[in-house]
C-alpha cells in the first residue's frame, strides 16, 4: 500500500527538544546557492535529497538499498527525471476562501501530467520512530519504512511535495498518491559508483481498469493526495487539546467529506 502521512498525536513535549534538531547531522543535500522554487516558505530549508538524523544507524541506511519480492515492482527513477526545482509543478498561495487550505500553499501542475507519471520526491529529514527522535507537532511526517522504524519529516526542510494537499473538501477524489520508489545515489563501494536507494515520491494515479482517470492531471490543476483518515483523526484530537477552532473545523470537514 502507498505510504500515508502519520497521524498527528497530542503531546505536551517541546518540539525543540526532539531529535529533528539533528538536522545538521547530514546537510550534504543542501546548498547555500541552491535555487529554490517560487513562493517557497522562507523559514523552511529547501532540499535536493534527504538529511538524516544521527539516530539513524548504518544498518538502517544499508537496509534502505536492499530489494525484495515485495518491492520488485517499485519504479526506479533515473537521475535525469529528478530536477530541483521541478519544472512539472509550481507552488501557489490558495486564494479560494472555500478551500480547506485557504491562505496556505498548494502544489499545481504546470503542464499535463499523464497517469502513473512521476512528479517529485517527498524529501525531508529521515529520523527513527522513537519518541526522542521525532517532532510530535509536525504535520509533515511520512512513514518511510515501517519495518525499519524510519519516517521522513518535511516540517523544517523539504521540497515541493510538502505543499501537496489532501483532496478532502477540495475534490471528489485524489489525483495523485505517495508511492514507494528507488533512486540512484552515489556509492564508492559499487563498481558502477551508484546504488539504488528507497524513497517515497508523488505519482499521478493510474488510469484505472475502467480508464476513469485517463486524463491524468491537467495543467493548472492542483495535485491532491489522500493523507489517510488517521491523519485527520489525529488533527482533530490535537485541535481539541489546543482548543483550536479553525483546525478543528478543517479536520471535521475532511472527515465528513
Amino acid at each position: 500500500m502507498p505510504p500515508t502521512l502519520k497521524p498527528v498525536e497530542p503531546s505536551s513535549h517541546d518540539a525543540s527538544a526532539k531529535g529533528n534538531n539533528n538536522l545538521a547531522a547530514d546537510k550534504t543535500s543542501t546548498h547555500s546557492q541552491q535555487q529554490v522554487p517560487k513562493n517557497w516558505p522562507e523559514d523552511t530549508t529547501y532540499l535536493t535529497d534527504h538529511t538524516y538524523s544521527a539516530a539513524v544507524t548504518a544498518d538502517q541506511r544499508t537496509a534502505l538499498t536492499r530489494t525484495g519480492t515485495a518491492d520488485a515492482t517499485w519504479t526506479q527513477i533515473p537521475p535525469t527525471s529528478i530536477q530541483a526545482p521541478t519544472p512539472l509543478l509550481e507552488i501557489l498561495t490558495i486564494t479560494d476562501k472555500n478551500h480547506p487550505a485557504a491562505g496556505q500553499r498548494g502544489l499545481f501542475a504546470t503542464q499535463h501530467l499523464p497517469p502513473d507519471s512521476f512528479t517529485c520526491l517527498y524529501l525531508g529529514h529521515v529520523h527513527t520512530n522513537t519518541m526522542s527522535d521525532q517532532d510530535p507537532h509536525s504535520d509533515y511526517d511520512l512513514n518511510l519504512d515501517h519495518d525499519l522504524g524510519l519516517s521522513v519529516d518535511a516540517a523544517r526542510a523539504g521540497n515541493e511535495s510538502r505543499c501537496t494537499n489532501d483532496y478532502r473538501g477540495i475534490a471528489e477524489r485524489p489525483n495523485a498518491e505517495f508511492r514507494d520508489c528507488y533512486v540512484q545515489v552515489p556509492c564508492t563501494k559499487r563498481a558502477a559508483g551508484t546504488k539504488w536507494e528507497r524513497r517515497v515520491a508523488v505519482f499521478v494515479l493510474s488510469a484505472g481498469k475502467a480508464g476513469k482517470r485517463k486524463a491524468g492531471v491537467k495543467a493548472g490543476e492542483e495535485v491532491l493526495v489522500s493523507y489517510g483518515k488517521g491523519y485527520w483523526e489525529g488533527r482533530k484530537a490535537v485541535a481539541s487539546l489546543r482548543r483550536d477552532e479553525e483546525m478543528l473545523r478543517i479536520a471535521q470537514l475532511a472527515l465528513d467529506s
